[in-house]
């Protein structure tokens, strides 16, 4: 679910008082594509924003979901995905599992109460060169919040970063005064420069942020954490260095891949 498209998707239709309607996986069982919280939008033309199955059920809840607005009155289905059940749905979509699914009206009446989406992933990258880039756009692409950071301004004025990425033009001992680090999920340190890595682990020490990610070999990594004297011990196993899943890939790309798929694997164990 990319919860910074379905915020927007939500608030447009809110500015337009225009009724949506919450579609919610209830539970699951077997193999399916959605599990129990997932969730998506839908409109009162029959817009969807959000996924729950491959593409071979939001049809059918599209349908429901228009009963629902003309109506005003929740539903629930249940769909069973084996592969033998051709004859109900005509899908044959050979998941072997079942899911149930509720939608719910919400509307400017009611002031849209009912809606919980879950805030999105929030990552700051520390250091704007140009394998920044990558990360930021994969960043973008799933609905995490990407936040940049880097003393270096002309990093952060000619790189081609997503538009909704929040830049900040500081030097790295003034990261926690002008950040409130509290507020990450995840924080990438990739500035290149020593120092500013040094002071930016040291930082990142005192902080609540789950995942440390630190960019470079893991003898650098050993050399900065001995120069930070006590605050090393801080970070514990929130630090990941080299960052990254090793999952064989050279350059910028495959590098942001593997940080974004080490980011979700911690997370997603939270």
């Amino acid at each position: 679910m990319n919860a910074l498209k379905m915020q927007r998707f939500f608030e447009q239709r809110k500015a337009r008082k225009e009724p949506l309607v919450l579609v919610s996986v209830r539970e699951t069982s077997g193999s399916t594509y959605s599990k129990a919280g997932d969730q998506m939008l839908i409109d009162c033309n029959g817009v969807g924003c959000g996924m729950l199955s491959g593409g071979c059920l939001e049809s059918d809840l599209a349908v429901r979901a228009q009963v629902v607005v003309e109506s005003g009155e929740p539903q629930s289905a249940t769909y069973e995905l084996a592969s033998g059940d051709e004859d109900v749905w005509g899908l044959g979509i050979g998941c072997d599992g079942s899911m149930t699914i509720d939608l719910q009206l919400i509307t400017a009446d009611a002031d849209y109460a009912p809606l919980s989406i879950p805030a999105p992933v929030s990552v700051l990258v520390l250091g704007a060169g140009l394998d920044a880039v990558p990360l930021a756009r994969l960043c973008s692409e799933l609905g995490w919040q990407c936040t940049l950071a880097d003393h270096r301004p002309a990093y952060l004025e000619n790189a081609d970063f997503p538009a909704n990425c929040p830049m900040h033009c500081l030097q790295a001992e003034n990261l926690a005064a002008s950040i409130e680090l509290a507020d990450y999920d995840a924080a990438i340190i990739m500035s290149h420069h020593l120092a500013s890595d040094r002071e930016y682990l040291r930082q990142l020490a005192a902080s609540p942020i789950p995942y440390v990610g630190l960019l470079g070999p893991a003898a650098r990594k050993e050399k900065l954490l001995a120069d930070m004297g006590g605050y090393a011990a801080q970070l514990g196993d929130r630090l990941h260095g080299p960052a990254g899943l090793d999952l064989g890939g050279r350059g910028p790309e495959a590098i942001a891949l593997s940080i974004v798929a080490q980011v979700q694997s911690r997370l997603m164990r939270s």
